[in-house]
């Protein structure tokens, strides 16, 4: 519904069908939204479902989703190639660059790339907040989707390694500091303990 945030349900079998292709192409579409700034959006949350409120009013943005999405384009443009679909290879893999540009320009934060942007505009994953300065997704993905500019990766990576490695207690941090008083509300993440 219009007010809804989430909805957990059983849902019957519809009557349409499709190809896993189609199912694939459909997926991809439906997950590749943009922002004003070319970012996609976060919505009710993005991997991390405890940061369901940082997009709950259809602004905030993702910048994890935006190297997922880079990965998943890139690699499913080599499908729609084998598909002999190069028309849509060709959107994808246009796509992709679209995304890479948009977080190269509104992503970095000088030493890593922040996690997303609230609906009001207030970075996540930034040296400015008290809580979740750094959060080591975006700085994986960034690697993991071939993305980010060769420096930029070795910069993220060490600020990865500096602010989340704890060596003595063998423990890599999802994000730090954690979440306690934030001045926005990411979502259920807050209770996390």
């Amino acid at each position: 519904e219009e007010n809804e945030h989430e909805r957990f349900n059983v849902f019957a079998h519809g009557d349409e069908s499709a190809s896993l292709y189609e199912h694939c192409l459909r997926a991809i579409r439906k997950g590749a939204t943009k922002s004003a700034k070319g970012l996609p959006l976060m919505g009710g949350g993005d991997w991390n479902d405890g940061m369901n409120r940082v997009g709950k009013d259809g602004k905030g943005e993702s910048i994890w989703m935006g190297f997922f999405l880079i990965a998943c384009l890139k690699n499913f443009a080599e499908v729609c190639l084998e598909k002999n679909d190069s028309e849509e290879a060709e959107k994808f893999k246009s796509m992709a660059k679209e995304y890479t540009k948009a977080i190269e320009t509104h992503a970095w934060d000088g030493a890593w790339y922040r996690r997303a942007y609230f609906d009001n505009g207030d970075p996540l994953g930034s040296s400015e907040n008290e809580e979740c300065r750094i959060d080591s997704i975006s700085q994986s993905w960034a690697i993991i989707s071939g993305a980010a500019e060769k420096e930029r990766a070795e910069m993220a990576m060490a600020s990865l390694d500096k602010e989340l490695v704890l060596n003595e207690e063998k423990i890599l941090l999802l994000l730090r500091p954690p979440f306690n008083n934030s001045k926005n509300d990411p979502g259920y993440i807050m209770a996390y303990p």
